[in-house]
């Protein structure tokens, strides 16, 4: 019975990461469609 409820605390623990996480994604900036993507095709700038 006490591992049922380490497990359940630890997922707990994990889902609240996972909400803080999601929170502050938003809160920063919106990255606009039309941004430079050059990094992420692989393009080194010299």
């Amino acid at each position: 019975m006490l591992d049922v409820v380490y497990l359940l605390g630890i997922f707990a623990v994990f889902f609240l990461i996972h909400l803080i996480a999601k929170g502050v994604e938003q809160m920063g900036p919106q990255a606009r469609a039309s941004a430079h993507r050059d990094a992420a095709a692989g393009v080194e700038r010299r």
